[in-house]
């Protein structure tokens, strides 16, 4: 069952937390957002790490960040995906996992979350529910 208030209230308090390898980049924020909405942690399986190295080590053991999420949730067309599913943009180094807010994507950046139009996601995934 999708509990959109928990949703809320996660995004709400990631607002103001800054990007932390490990703790709150894209993959551990797309984590916690599954976990807010729907009780269960998909992406859990995908490996810990501390530093931006540990994480590409960890997706690369996963075959990459699209085949890592693929691993564990549902690939869904663009189109198809609705407030809490998961999202993947575009980013200098590559893809960068996003949470679907409606019309807008939110993810962590250095001083907390930034939105984005979701004209920008080039793939989606079912949260779950």
């Amino acid at each position: 069952m999708r509990d959109l208030s928990s949703l809320a209230a996660y995004i709400a308090a990631g607002e103001a937390v800054p990007f932390a390898w490990g703790t709150n980049d894209c993959v551990m924020f797309a984590a916690g957002a599954v976990l807010a909405l729907t009780g269960i942690n998909p992406l859990a399986g995908i490996g810990r790490w501390k530093t931006e190295r540990g994480a590409l080590r960890a997706l690369v053991r996963c075959g990459g960040l699209a085949a890592a999420v693929s691993s564990v949730l549902t690939e869904i067309p663009i189109a198809h995906a609705h407030r809490g599913d998961i999202g993947a943009i575009n980013g200098e180094r590559g893809l960068l996992l996003v949470v679907i807010e409606g019309m807008t994507l939110v993810g962590p950046d250095l001083r907390g979350l930034s939105r984005l139009p979701r004209d920008q996601l080039v793939q989606a995934w079912s949260s779950g529910s």
